[in-house]
């Protein structure tokens, strides 16, 4: 949560934070899968929420929830909601779920739902025409995102750094397809990817970010 609030401060445009789903059924937002990062042991679709409470996600907070990031800061700030997958395949019920906490809150039109995983996307997609979809893509697994992207109804594509170029940045364009842009923290590349024209980037220093888009009048 204290990440969240600077983020806000440093006038970020959006949160990127992921989700998984605990035993119990409760929406929690942490990076991986497994406890080992936060202290614990085994993994989330194993561990209740309450087995969570007792780890340290950082700073001496608690794993929050979805409904709770959201209930603070849903209404400062939009987000982007990257829906994970347990080490045994997708979460049963995690995107009617976490769709159904977004809209309960007049927030849809302000989230951005992405995942690696075209399933996942595909089955928001069946629950609501009108959920903004973004295709993630790594080095490991870039294939056929033109494809992938158009049969999902994606809005944007997330791209690894590493993948992008002007070229990438242009097809994309063609396509109809938002480009945002993971992780991007120096700021010479920050400069080079908003030349060739990507529309956002995942940074870890949204201050750095913000005085380059601020310099160059940039939105």
């Amino acid at each position: 949560m204290a990440a969240y609030e600077l983020a806000v401060e440093q006038r970020a445009d959006c949160i990127e934070i992921d989700l998984h789903r605990t035993r119990d059924g409760h929406c929690v937002v942490t990076h991986d899968e497994t406890l080992v990062g936060i202290g614990g042991e085994g993994e989330i679709a194993d561990a209740t929420l309450a087995d969570l409470r007792s780890l340290d996600a950082g700073g001496g907070e608690p794993v929050p929830t979805l409904d709770e990031v959201l209930d603070r800061f849903g209404k400062q700030i939009p987000f982007n909601l990257e829906l994970k997958q347990s080490t045994r395949g997708a979460y049963a019920g995690l995107e009617a779920q976490a769709l159904s906490a977004v809209t309960r809150r007049g927030l849809l039109d302000r989230t951005l739902f992405s995942s690696f995983y075209d399933p996942v996307l595909a089955t928001l997609r069946e629950l609501s025409a009108d959920a903004r979809l973004a295709l993630l893509i790594s080095r490991r697994f870039p294939q056929r995102w033109p494809e992938r992207a158009h049969a999902l109804g994606a809005e944007a594509l997330n791209p690894e750094d590493g993948l992008v170029d002007a070229r990438l940045v242009e097809d994309a364009h063609e396509r109809g397809l938002a480009v945002y842009v993971y992780t991007v923290d120096d700021p010479r590349r920050m400069e080079t990817l908003l030349g060739w024209g990507a529309d956002g980037l995942f940074t870890n220093h949204p201050d750095r970010m913000r005085a380059i888009v601020d310099a160059s009048g940039l939105h």
